[in-house]
């Protein structure tokens, strides 16, 4: 039987922030690769889409937003050679706040773009997908093609990096957890077994004096 390739998955939530036919982009920093991305991020823990792109929107750009004011209008599967990413894609119109950048380590600044006019920097995935939306169609699949076996992209190259790094340091955590816990456990039969000694050291140890009363009475 064929060794089956294993898969990372990924949920991401993205947001599409209408202004006066105008979409909200973020402009990365030169460290991040300085091209244009749309707000939102990785869907943490037990967050559902809706509460990950409320709380990442806030924390990128000072956008308050709530459930009701988030339509789904499209999802991407997006697969490479060991990733298989889920984003979907949240459109509003009606938030709170003063849109700003919040984390200037990861971006520039805020930009807004005519609905049909897209930064010409913005990642291959979220151009296909906003292609998809304008046309009105919910799902799509990215890469279009299958990705051929022998073929590693600079960005399947980099995903797959991150993702030995990842288990690499899984790997030596668990295997810290296990030396610590080996450590713990032979800590109590180490005491006990040197408490034996010393009292066998103690048993075996006999007064000079005791010696030498027990000498004289066998004369």
């Amino acid at each position: 039987m064929p060794l089956q390739r294993r898969f990372r998955t990924i949920l991401t939530a993205r947001l599409l922030l209408e202004y006066r036919d105008h979409y909200l982009y973020l402009a990365q920093t030169k460290s991040n690769g300085e091209s244009f991305t749309l707000p939102g991020g990785k869907i943490e823990g037990e967050e559902f889409a809706k509460e990950a792109l409320i709380r990442e929107a806030f924390e990128e750009a000072a956008i308050v937003l709530t459930k009701k004011s988030l339509k789904i209008v499209h999802i991407v599967h997006k697969k490479l050679r060991s990733t298989t990413e889920i984003i979907f894609f949240f459109h509003a119109t009606i938030w709170k706040g003063e849109v700003k950048v919040k984390e200037p380590d990861k971006f520039r600044e805020t930009a807004w773009f005519p609905i049909d006019e897209r930064p010409k920097r913005l990642p291959a995935v979220i151009q296909s997908a906003m292609s998809k939306i304008a046309k009105g169609k919910i799902f799509s699949q990215f890469p279009n093609t299958k990705v051929k076996e022998n073929v590693v992209t600079k960005e399947t190259a980099i995903e797959n990096v991150k993702v030995r790094a990842e288990e690499s340091a899984k790997e030596k955590e668990k295997l810290s957890k296990k030396a610590k816990k080996k450590k713990k456990e032979a800590a109590p039969k180490n005491a006990k077994a040197k408490t034996k000694s010393k009292s066998k050291e103690k048993a075996g140890k006999v007064k000079p004096e005791k010696v030498e009363e027990d000498a004289n009475f066998v004369i």
